[in-house]
């Protein structure tokens, strides 16, 4: 899949949705403060009000952990993270050789919305030996359009590690590089990378 040329209603909607995705925390935290008062009584709402505030900074923290899409990504997407092979022999998923050095990619298949990822429906792993590794910017079948609120808005392919900080010409950043992580993203637009995922998933059942 090609990289869709930058124009100015996509970058409203990447835009909007970055915006969006910055304001809500602060919207969530009025809500839990203020929100109480005007629905409770007073003494019930000075007690629900910190418990709400604990639950919604426990909720910010938990997604400040956890590896982003960019903020217009909604619906079911596929994202990886790149080690190097365990210690043993592993069978190559592309041409079935015995590597003991090369890379294991863990997959996971996610419910996004508003580039959170909020349930992981599959997961699973693929081993490749050195010749069939994934290449920087080439990464075999699979396009690293990685991002985070702080990434990638429409997408490109590179492949620089598990936590890639870099983008396209077209690709939008709404946080700075200390933002969380970026989710690399998986598109499976071809047979070889849906059959590697297929695959993948299998295992892990």
């Amino acid at each position: 899949m090609s990289t869709r040329p930058d124009d100015v209603f996509f970058r409203l909607r990447v835009e909007t949705f970055a915006l969006l995705r910055k304001l809500l925390p602060v919207a969530s935290l009025a809500g839990a403060l203020v929100g109480p008062l005007y629905r409770l009584e007073a003494s019930i709402a000075m007690w629900v009000s910190p418990v709400l505030l604990l639950g919604v900074l426990a909720g910010i923290h938990l997604v400040n952990g956890l590896p982003l899409y960019p903020a217009h990504i909604f619906g079911i997407e596929y994202r990886y993270e790149d080690e190097s092979l365990p210690d043993g022999r592993r069978d190559c998923v592309r041409c079935g050789a015995l590597a003991e050095t090369g890379t294991h990619r863990r997959y996971a298949r996610q419910v996004v919305v508003l580039g959170i990822p909020l349930y992981t429906l599959e997961w699973g792993a693929n081993d490749f030996c050195d010749g069939c590794s994934p290449v920087t910017g080439v990464a075999g079948s699979t396009t690293d359009r990685a991002a985070s609120p702080a990434s990638a808005a429409n997408g490109s392919s590179n492949t620089d590690g598990p936590r890639n900080r870099q983008g396209s010409a077209a690709e939008h950043t709404d946080e700075g590089d200390d933002g969380p992580e970026r989710a690399r993203r998986v598109e499976p637009n071809d047979e070889t990378t849906a059959l590697e995922l297929g695959r993948a998933f299998d295992r892990s059942r």
